[in-house]
């Protein structure tokens, strides 16, 4: 036995040596070059679409895999993406997950490899895909997603995530910013290149360049040279680029935009009201996985946040490991700090919530820089605690009570058990509960799950340096509630009821918006809305009606993004299948729809396990998939796509920037697929006159012509929404399902034609309708 291992073990040295050999003599090929990345973001009504387009080469003489990967925000929606290569362009759609799971599996049966949508970044997602890219050429990756911005300490942040790298020839970002009301901030703070947050202000970023049009309109420029860009980083690019800006609140604190389509969004924001009298209850673990640089850390963060307290605030302090601990400040000659376990201490537990008195804070901070971590994770224990104790200690029934639960771990006893206690017990009262996860072995899904039944919502505290400042700066969102219980209410019969957003709030904090969207009943005026709150009873403030361009895909995303929050808080079929429906229609990639990613010209799979898991996991993990199809012909991926009986689903889901216009139901060859004729157009009818268009470009109102049967001459070439190659053709000569029902949907198409003719940016291979009508 011991020859025959002495036997296997010099094989096995013979075989590394020879494949280290074989590695130390393989040459060495040049990096993929990325010679353009240009990212641009619209901003319309706090409502973006950024296109994030990064043309790469191969500059081996060699095939070989070209990896994209982009970093979009937390809350945002991919909906488009395309990838060219040789000319043809090869469009993402979307589908439910059980119908892209069918897909994915035909396409892994077809020998060709999956990629998919997953999370590794600071309050980000990063989708990854990877192509096979034969040598010397060139593949360009279009990315296109959505998000409304979100208002946090009195600006809306639109982030921008660059990572190309290398040095890039081409790199540019442009931000466009179109509002109502006047634009009365605007700033471009420094690039931030890592994820720490800073405790000092960022500086202005010398780089980007402003500019303001006009009140309500803004344009932001960044694109660094080489030379500034290794100046920045050796190298290349890796940051953060932030816009940060706010509108007047004071002149439109009760905002509406009625758009042309019916859809209206409230925007909510008095400026001007006192924040109100709140009790806010810490809950802190300190059990034994907190010890060492996190209970440090947490013994800072809590200093912070008591020198940040209003004297009109209560407060108390509860800790827990095996059990519960509640602080309180001990009275008389005794200038200590006292805290006593629960359920054994005072007669009186509405001792344990105190003004927040100097003497009181001073008292807190000696409780707070005492803790030491030990011991387990009584999680059920101590929010009853936080519960009883509050209910003891707060006098006004009607005044905020906020609750902070911060923990890095899982809770003793069954987390099931937890949400339905609380949420049953916290009914009555209606506490606000906020959750902190602090590092990777807590529990976030549960804790937003417990969070969100609360009305409050649930953060990520990252276990890095600067982990006492992010829980400082989440305090700071939570620190003044100006209203509680917040209730919107429209006219009888004005709106759509089963459209509506949510219209209940627990809690309206300064520096932040409330927004409810909706859809008018036919040929309804919206009357002015009330606003009832608790404690000032109603506040009602003259609404601001405003037209606007289409909202229709803002309020598709507060939809979907609410409904999600709903299924997560507590799993409804109906609720998930209504977001799926929704999700699908716009083309929203969400936990319930799925992209897979089908590669292009490759027979080997992608290194799916590079980014943790098994391919088969994907659509139960809930992380989004993309599914890539050649449209417009015969694909070699998908051979019958063109004449199965499943052609007008795929139609029907296609992502809003298809690169073939197609007519729904008619009978297509491969290669010829039908067009949409111009009486398809929905909104067509309500702008234009006789032959003339009148249409809203870039705020200012413009005349056009409407050519019905114009021989079109020289093309001139332009680049279509999703960045690919199109070229500018007469409206009715190129109409795409894209924009049939929506103005919104077709201004980024817009372009002229001779001069004075609405033109669309066609996509190339689309046959003109007066080709195939």
């Amino acid at each position: 036995m011991r020859t025959w291992e002495a036997v296997v073990t010099a094989a096995l040295v013979a075989v590394f040596a020879l494949a280290l050999a074989a590695a130390e003599d393989a040459p060495e090929y040049p990096p993929p070059d990325v010679y353009s990345l240009h990212v641009v973001s619209h901003v319309r009504n706090r409502y973006a679409k950024t296109v994030v387009t990064s043309r790469v080469a191969n500059t081996a003489n060699v095939s070989r895999e070209i990896s994209f990967d982009a970093v979009l925000p937390e809350t945002a929606f991919i909906s488009g993406f395309v990838i060219e290569m040789d000319g043809k362009a090869y469009e993402a759609y979307v589908k439910g997950k059980e119908e892209a799971r069918e897909e994915y599996q035909q396409a892994v049966q077809a020998g060709q490899g999956a990629a998919h949508v997953q999370l590794s970044a600071r309050d980000s997602n990063v989708v990854s895909v990877s192509v096979n890219v034969e040598a010397q050429k060139k593949v360009t990756f279009n990315l296109t997603y959505e998000e409304l911005l979100e208002r946090e300490l009195g600006a809306y942040h639109l982030r921008i995530n660059l990572n190309p790298g290398q040095i890039v020839n081409d790199l540019s970002v442009e931000v466009h910013i179109n509002e109502t009301s006047d634009i009365t901030l605007l700033e471009v703070p420094s690039l931030q290149q890592s994820n720490d947050v800073s405790d000092e202000e960022n500086s202005t970023n010398p780089l980007a360049h402003t500019e303001r049009p006009s009140p309500t309109t803004a344009e932001v420029r960044w694109s660094p040279s080489r030379e500034e860009q290794a100046a920045l980083r050796a190298e290349g690019v890796q940051g953060q680029l932030l816009v940060r800006y706010d509108v007047d609140h004071a002149a439109s604190p009760n905002q509406i935009l009625v758009t042309d389509d019916g859809y209206f969004v409230h925007f909510y924001s008095p400026p001007d009201l006192p924040p109100l009298e709140k009790y806010i209850v810490f809950v802190l673990d300190v059990s034994g996985s907190m010890s060492g640089h996190k209970i440090e850390q947490l013994r800072q963060a809590m200093v912070s946040i008591l020198d940040e307290l209003s004297p009109r605030d209560n407060f108390t302090l509860i800790t827990f490991s095996y059990g519960s601990r509640v602080w309180w400040p001990v009275t008389g000659n005794k200038t200590y700090t006292s805290w006593y376990d629960w359920p054994n201490g005072p007669e009186n537990d509405a001792d344990a919530v105190v003004p927040a008195t100097p003497e009181n804070v001073a008292s807190a901070k000696n409780f707070v820089r005492d803790l030491h971590a030990g011991g387990g994770t009584a999680m059920h224990e101590a929010l009853d605690t936080a519960l009883r104790v509050s209910k003891a200690g707060v006098s006004r029934p009607d005044a905020p009570l906020v609750m902070v639960l911060l923990t890095d771990g899982l809770p003793n006893g069954d987390p099931e058990a937890i949400l339905q206690d609380f949420t049953a017990a916290n009914l009555e009262r209606g506490g606000a509960l906020f959750t902190l996860a602090f590092g990777e072995d807590a529990d976030f899904g549960f804790l937003r799950k417990l969070a969100l039944r609360n009305g409050g919502f649930g953060r990520r505290i990252y276990e890095a340096a600067d982990a006492h400042l992010q829980l400082r700066n989440f305090y700071r969102q939570v620190a003044s509630p100006l209203l509680s219980s917040v209730n919107f209410t429209y006219g009888d019969g004005q709106v759509e009821e089963e459209s509506l957003t949510q219209t209940r709030f627990s809690t309206l904090f300064r520096g932040s918006e409330l927004v409810v969207c909706g859809r008018l009943q036919p040929a309804a005026s919206l009357l002015e809305p009330v606003v009832v709150t608790e404690g000032r009873q109603r506040h009602k403030s003259p609404a601001k009606l405003e037209n606007a361009s289409s909202g229709e895909r803002l309020w598709a995303f507060l939809t979907v993004r609410q409904l999600l929050d709903m299924d997560a808080a507590t799993p409804n079929q109906t609720i998930k299948d209504r977001a799926k429906d929704i999700a699908i229609k716009y083309s929203f990639v969400t936990p319930v729809t799925s992209l897979v990613v089908v590669k292009p010209n490759d027979t080997s799979a992608v290194d799916l396990e590079r980014a943790g898991g098994n391919r088969e996991d994907y659509f139960a993990s809930g992380a989004p998939v993309l599914l890539l199809a050649e449209i417009g012909t015969s694909s070699r991926l998908f051979p019958n796509i063109l004449l199965s009986d499943r052609f007008e689903e795929v139609i029907e889901s296609s992502s809003p920037y298809s690169t073939t216009s197609f007519r729904p139901g008619a009978a297509a060859s491969a290669g010829q697929p039908q067009a949409l004729q111009i009486s398809e157009i929905t909104w067509l009818g309500g702008i234009s006159n006789s032959s003339h268009v009148t249409l809203d470009v870039n705020g200012t109102a413009e005349t056009y012509e409407l050519a019905l049967n114009k021989t079109e001459t020289q093309l001139e070439e332009c680049a279509t929404p999703g960045g690919g190659p199109g070229q500018c053709r007469h409206l009715a000569n190129c109409v795409l399902p894209n924009f049939t029902d929506s103005l919104d949907d077709f201004l980024p198409y817009f372009c002229v034609v001779d001069g004075s003719y609405v033109g669309v940016c066609c996509p190339n291979n689309t046959l003109p309708t007066a080709l195939v009508g």
